[in-house]
């Protein structure tokens, strides 16, 4: 078979997409997640079209919708989403709460980047934090994100080493995390080590809430964990809301209970389901449609002259069931 060559009329009309991005988030992402993505990559040179309406009219699909897929690649350390600061809003800011999108791009540093930056006092002295940290010299990775967080994230040297203390105390010493912790504090608008605490302290607070109501008394495991976040951030859920899927996981099964609660939550994303008032129109409309189909008869006619089919019969609701699966 014969080489195919693709070649591009012009370099102007390339849109350049790493190839760490291919490799380790591409795969995991949907179809929509995809789209936004390459959008924001296509027009991130203009902050108007990287508006959230403007996405939403774009792919025909609801602000949520496009808000969720943006926050997927904002929770990979991607894009980070930032506010407008002018004092006087637009009004399609007021009614939408719509916010403009930046792209802080992490810098790749050369050489002389690396000396120039060594030679920085304040800076030379966020790299021997960081190495206390992790233990050993930074390597020129270490330093691209260390240099994102602190120029591009705006990290004071006070939060940065709250932020490594609190990637030690979850065991985590590579700077790949690091830098995704430090992204999901600057797009919730962190500044301070007391701000952190506080969310912190929330975040766990709603991690164990959400454990209890699926019947778990003992520390989520990386995969509960992962799930709970899902919930939260892709699915983006409030606490109210998950507690009802996954009392409903509850009453169903025994086993499986994340994953059932999952399917539950993502079919209500997917509905457009956001709230316990959601829950119950979804609900009602479920019953009104169940109660106008025609019910067929429990057993057929020429049963009661069939002797294989003498015996008592099960009464378990499948359609019960399949409202739980589906709901």
């Amino acid at each position: 078979m014969k080489n195919t060559c693709v070649q591009l009329t012009s370099q102007s009309e390339v849109t350049v997409i790493p190839n760490t991005v291919i490799d380790q988030v591409v795969p995991e992402a949907n179809e929509l997640q995809l789209k936004v993505y390459l959008y924001i990559l296509r027009h991130q040179a203009d902050s108007d079209l990287l508006q959230i309406s403007r996405m939403a009219d774009f792919f025909n699909e609801t602000e949520k919708d496009i808000e969720r897929a943006v926050k997927f690649w904002e929770n990979r350390g991607i894009f980070v989403l930032a506010r407008r600061e002018a004092p006087q809003p637009s009004c399609e800011a007021e009614e939408t709460g719509v916010q403009p999108l930046t792209l802080p791009v992490r810098p790749g540093l050369s050489r002389d980047d690396i000396r120039q930056l060594s030679a920085d006092k304040e800076f030379s002295e966020m790299m021997f934090l960081s190495e206390s940290f992790v233990g050993h010299p930074l390597t020129a990775r270490d330093l691209e994100s260390l240099s994102f967080i602190t120029k591009n994230l705006h990290f004071s040297s006070d939060l940065l080493e709250y932020l490594l203390g609190y990637c030690t105390a979850q065991n985590k010493k590579n700077f790949k995390y690091v830098e995704a912790v430090a992204i999901a504090w600057s797009s919730q608008g962190i500044t301070t080590p007391q701000e952190a605490k506080e969310q912190g302290q929330a975040y766990n607070q709603r991690i164990y809430s959400v454990m209890n109501a699926l019947g778990r008394k003992t520390d989520p495991t990386p995969a509960e964990t992962a799930y709970i976040q899902r919930w939260y951030q892709e699915y983006m859920m409030d606490t109210d809301v998950i507690e009802e899927a996954c009392r409903r996981t509850v009453l169903a099964t025994d086993k499986n209970r994340f994953q059932y609660a999952d399917k539950i939550l993502h079919s209500w994303s997917a509905a457009g389901v956001r709230s316990i008032q959601d829950i119950a129109k979804a609900d009602s409309a479920y019953s009104k449609k169940r109660h106008s189909a025609p019910r067929r008869s429990a057993q057929p006619a020429y049963a009661a002259n069939n002797p294989f089919l003498q015996h008592a019969q099960s009464d378990t609701d499948y359609e019960k069931l399949e409202q739980l699966l589906n709901s």
